[in-house]
């Protein structure tokens, strides 16, 4: 038994080295894996391997995230976001002294360009309507890359549409819209709640410590339904049905709690306003108008449920396009204005700073910044007392829009804490 324990314990020491090894061959592979030209036939079938639905975004393996960043529609039922034949052309000024730009990071401080050669996928600065900056260290300008919850504000932008057309009033309840949550725990929610992420259920994300862990969690199931995770034995069919079936934890309107369930909901009322699922609503009234240069995509359940949290996969440029309509480079790539004004004020202007504040994210996102934001709204993550705004997705894509300074800046990345708000900061505050 002793000779057993023995040899027990130098295989328990050899498997320790080989995954050790294996871990450290992985991170250089990691490193040399750049596929600005593509992938492989070899790179594509090994990663194709290596897939696997409950660890895909973990990010763990960052070669296969990144892979399936770039190409979600080798793994998920996806829906078309088609574009109009007729594509906005952006122009080019280069200012190399964008790249020397410097901010302070979690890695440290360094300049911009160091920031993208190490970390990014992909960045784009559009100023005055022109692409003063572009760098794709990780992928080719035609890949569709995933939003992550940068996704959000466009169900918020949809949502605010539609009430510019008098067909939704956001202070009105939820169920005066989505009949099916007459019966719920989410009846008497004012829809502005819910987009202010302070709808008082259950189905929370930060605020749940077992949400990303605990397939069987009220945030797991939501997953899960949407065919994103693992199912469980629990695991409802419809995500539409599974709504319903959430609990109400705190009154709405008191709280910030952010999380996908509330962007779902706030998708479903689009489309019951509208009679039009969610790939055609975003393609109609955003994608066509605006000229973008390739059909995008978002992920759809089986039971056609829309990922509109955050699996919208569109170009870098597609992106900057939809931030460029926040600002007066609209007319660059338009030819009628989509985002009026009034929408614009109602993000920079009616937040509830308050609700924030009680919120447990703030803290974070004001780090990421480097000061204080004012408050959120409408499905976007800050608005800052300048008037800027901004988005953020998991493992670090970015959307910064100053309507004020007529900037975007946009950023894909596969990368917890990659987010590139402090550069889109500090190339705010260098314009005049």
């Amino acid at each position: 038994m002793k000779t057993l324990g023995i040899t027990i314990g130098c295989l328990a020491t050899a498997c320790l080295i080989s995954t050790a090894t294996f871990a450290q061959e992985r991170q250089e592979q990691s490193l040399k894996l750049h596929p600005k030209n593509g992938y492989t036939l070899q790179q594509t079938l090994a990663l194709h391997k290596r897939f696997d639905l409950g660890t895909w975004n973990s990010g763990e393996d960052i070669d296969l995230s990144r892979f399936a960043y770039l190409n979600t529609a080798r793994f998920f039922p996806h829906a078309w976001i088609p574009r109009a034949d007729q594509v906005s052309v952006l122009e080019s000024a280069p200012n190399d002294g964008i790249g020397k730009i410097r901010a302070k990071t979690a890695e440290g401080e360094m300049t911009l360009d160091e920031w993208t050669a190490r970390y990014l996928d992909a960045v784009i600065v559009v100023h005055d309507g022109k692409i003063i900056y572009e760098r794709y260290p990780r992928m080719r300008p035609s890949d569709r890359h995933i939003w992550w919850s940068v996704s959000k504000s466009v169900a918020g932008t949809i949502v605010g549409l539609l009430e510019e057309q008098g067909l939704v009033d956001v202070n009105k309840s939820i169920e005066t819209y989505i009949p099916e949550l007459a019966d719920s725990e989410w009846k008497g929610t004012p829809v502005i709640d819910i987009l202010d992420h302070a709808s008082g259920m259950t189905g929370l994300e930060a605020d749940d410590p077992e949400a990303y862990t605990n397939p069987a969690s009220p945030y797991g199931l939501f997953e899960a339904s949407l065919g994103i995770q693992p199912a469980t034995g629990e695991a409802p069919k419809s995500t539409y049905d599974y709504i319903s079936t959430l609990k109400r934890q705190k009154p709405s309107g008191k709280k910030f709690e952010y999380t996908s369930v509330n962007t779902f909901v706030v998708a479903w009322l689009a489309e019951k306003v509208t009679g039009r699922p969610y790939a055609e609503l975003v393609s109609e009234m955003i994608w066509q108008k605006m000229g973008a240069e390739a059909d995008g995509l978002i992920q759809v359940s089986t039971a056609g449920a829309p990922g509109a949290h955050g699996l919208i996969n569109t170009t870098l440029r597609d992106l900057a396009r939809y931030g460029m309509l926040f600002t007066g480079s609209w007319n660059r790539i338009a030819k009628e204005q989509l985002i009026p004004d009034s929408l614009v004020r109602e993000i920079q202007k009616d937040g509830r700073p308050a609700i924030y504040s009680a919120g447990m994210l703030k803290p974070k996102i004001d780090a990421y910044l480097g000061e204080p934001a004012a408050f959120e709204t409408r499905q976007w993550d800050f608005v800052l007392k300048d008037g800027d705004f901004g988005k953020s997705g998991f493992h670090g894509q970015t959307l910064y829009v100053s309507p004020s300074k007529n900037l975007v800046v946009a950023s894909f990345a596969t990368g917890k804490g990659y987010d590139t708000w402090a550069f889109a900061r500090a190339i705010a505050k260098s314009i005049p």
